[in-house]
């Protein structure tokens, strides 16, 4: 079995146990740039990901201020 990840549609898998942190890692990606979510809850940096784990990848949207 395998780890899932999916970016805009784009499905990455891996093998074996990780963190968020190593999945993310191992993307090029790290977790101050991506969220992670699993059955709709917000996982953590150091949360394991297990072989049969679905993950959705968020990417970060940030802004700057609006100035009047």
């Amino acid at each position: 079995m395998t780890i899932t990840l999916i970016l805009r549609k784009k499905e990455h898998y891996m093998v074996g146990t990780h963190t968020v942190q190593q999945a993310l890692e191992e993307l090029g990606f790290s977790p101050e740039t991506h969220l992670v979510v699993r059955d709709g809850v917000l996982l953590n940096e150091h949360e394991p990901l297990k072989d049969g784990d679905v993950v959705k990848l968020v990417p970060v949207i940030s802004g700057g201020t609006l100035l009047a």
